[in-house]
Protein backbone atom coordinates (compact mmCIF):
# COMPACT_ATOMS: atom_id res chain seq x y z
CA UNK A 1 0.00 0.00 0.00
CA UNK A 2 3.05 2.30 0.04
CA UNK A 3 2.56 3.28 -3.63
CA UNK A 4 -0.93 4.55 -2.71
CA UNK A 5 0.51 6.73 0.12
CA UNK A 6 3.10 8.40 -2.13
CA UNK A 7 0.43 10.23 -4.12
CA UNK A 8 -1.43 11.63 -1.10
CA UNK A 9 0.73 14.67 -0.40
CA UNK A 10 -1.31 17.36 1.37
CA UNK A 11 -0.56 20.99 0.47
CA UNK A 12 -0.17 23.42 3.37
CA UNK A 13 -3.38 25.22 4.34
CA UNK A 14 -3.66 28.56 2.55
CA UNK A 15 -5.33 30.51 5.37
CA UNK A 16 -1.98 31.29 7.00
CA UNK A 17 -1.17 33.93 4.40
CA UNK A 18 -4.21 36.04 5.29
CA UNK A 19 -3.27 36.41 8.96
CA UNK A 20 -0.02 38.16 8.10
CA UNK A 21 -0.06 41.40 10.10
CA UNK A 22 3.48 42.75 9.91
CA UNK A 23 3.81 45.01 12.96
CA UNK A 24 6.12 48.01 12.86
CA UNK A 25 9.02 48.07 15.29
CA UNK A 26 12.15 50.21 15.64
CA UNK A 27 13.91 48.09 12.98
CA UNK A 28 11.10 48.21 10.39
CA UNK A 29 12.47 49.04 6.95
CA UNK A 30 9.44 48.08 4.91
CA UNK A 31 5.65 48.49 4.82
CA UNK A 32 4.12 47.58 8.20
CA UNK A 33 1.15 48.17 10.49
CA UNK A 34 1.53 50.86 13.14
CA UNK A 35 -0.62 50.55 16.27
CA UNK A 36 -2.53 53.77 16.82
CA UNK A 37 -5.22 54.52 19.40
CA UNK A 38 -7.81 57.26 18.86
CA UNK A 39 -9.42 58.76 21.97
CA UNK A 40 -12.85 60.18 21.03
CA UNK A 41 -12.60 62.72 23.88
CA UNK A 42 -9.38 64.11 22.40
CA UNK A 43 -11.00 64.76 19.03
CA UNK A 44 -14.22 66.14 20.57
CA UNK A 45 -16.47 63.25 19.54
CA UNK A 46 -17.28 62.09 23.08
CA UNK A 47 -20.44 64.27 23.13
CA UNK A 48 -22.20 62.00 20.61
CA UNK A 49 -20.34 58.66 20.79
CA UNK A 50 -21.37 56.65 23.85
CA UNK A 51 -19.25 53.51 23.35
CA UNK A 52 -16.38 52.87 22.88
CA UNK A 53 -14.35 55.71 24.40
CA UNK A 54 -11.84 55.25 21.63
CA UNK A 55 -10.41 52.53 19.43
CA UNK A 56 -7.23 51.15 17.92
CA UNK A 57 -7.56 52.34 14.32
CA UNK A 58 -3.94 51.56 13.26
CA UNK A 59 -2.40 52.67 9.98
CA UNK A 60 0.09 51.52 7.36
CA UNK A 61 3.48 53.09 6.90
CA UNK A 62 6.87 52.42 5.35
CA UNK A 63 8.47 52.02 1.93
CA UNK A 64 7.58 49.25 -0.51
CA UNK A 65 10.69 47.76 -2.11
CA UNK A 66 9.93 45.76 -5.26
CA UNK A 67 11.02 42.42 -3.75
CA UNK A 68 8.57 42.86 -0.85
CA UNK A 69 5.73 43.94 -3.10
CA UNK A 70 6.16 40.79 -5.19
CA UNK A 71 5.66 38.43 -2.23
CA UNK A 72 2.20 36.83 -2.36
CA UNK A 73 1.86 37.01 1.44
CA UNK A 74 2.17 40.79 1.40
CA UNK A 75 0.69 41.63 -1.97
CA UNK A 76 -3.02 42.28 -1.75
CA UNK A 77 -3.81 40.25 -4.89
CA UNK A 78 -2.41 38.31 -7.83
CA UNK A 79 -3.03 41.43 -9.93
CA UNK A 80 -0.71 43.32 -7.57
CA UNK A 81 1.94 40.60 -7.63
CA UNK A 82 1.99 40.50 -11.44
CA UNK A 83 2.07 44.29 -11.70
CA UNK A 84 5.06 44.32 -9.35
CA UNK A 85 6.91 41.76 -11.47
CA UNK A 86 6.39 44.02 -14.48
CA UNK A 87 7.67 46.98 -12.43
CA UNK A 88 10.74 44.99 -11.36
CA UNK A 89 11.62 43.99 -14.93
CA UNK A 90 10.88 47.31 -16.60
CA UNK A 91 12.92 50.26 -15.38
CA UNK A 92 10.75 52.59 -17.43
CA UNK A 93 7.47 51.45 -15.84
CA UNK A 94 6.04 54.56 -14.19
CA UNK A 95 4.28 52.85 -11.30
CA UNK A 96 4.93 53.61 -7.67
CA UNK A 97 4.20 51.05 -4.99
CA UNK A 98 2.31 52.19 -1.88
CA UNK A 99 1.94 50.77 1.62
CA UNK A 100 -1.82 50.39 2.12
CA UNK A 101 -4.31 48.44 4.27
CA UNK A 102 -4.99 44.98 2.84
CA UNK A 103 -7.39 43.84 5.56
CA UNK A 104 -9.77 45.93 7.66
CA UNK A 105 -12.38 45.20 10.32
CA UNK A 106 -15.60 46.99 11.25
CA UNK A 107 -16.03 48.92 14.51
CA UNK A 108 -19.20 48.62 16.61
CA UNK A 109 -20.38 52.04 17.73
CA UNK A 110 -23.07 53.14 20.18
CA UNK A 111 -24.01 56.78 19.57
CA UNK A 112 -26.72 59.47 19.62
CA UNK A 113 -28.26 60.33 16.26
CA UNK A 114 -29.62 63.80 15.31
CA UNK A 115 -32.89 63.14 17.19
CA UNK A 116 -31.05 62.02 20.35
CA UNK A 117 -31.94 58.36 19.81
CA UNK A 118 -29.35 55.79 20.89
CA UNK A 119 -28.15 53.87 17.83
CA UNK A 120 -25.84 50.84 17.61
CA UNK A 121 -24.15 50.20 14.28
CA UNK A 122 -21.13 48.49 12.75
CA UNK A 123 -19.06 50.88 10.66
CA UNK A 124 -17.09 48.94 8.03
CA UNK A 125 -13.35 49.25 7.39
CA UNK A 126 -12.52 51.22 10.56
CA UNK A 127 -9.74 49.03 11.98
CA UNK A 128 -6.62 48.28 9.94
CA UNK A 129 -5.68 44.63 10.50
CA UNK A 130 -2.94 44.14 7.91
CA UNK A 131 -0.89 46.16 5.44
CA UNK A 132 0.71 45.37 2.13
CA UNK A 133 2.22 46.92 -0.97
CA UNK A 134 0.05 47.76 -3.95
Amino acid sequence: NSSYMQGSHHPLPQHRLHRRAVECNSNSRTCCRKQFFVDFKEIGWDDWIIQPEGYRMNYCTGPCPTHVAGMPGLASSFHTAILNLIKANDVHAAFSSCCVPTHRRPLSLLYYDQDSNVVKTDIPDMIVEACGCT
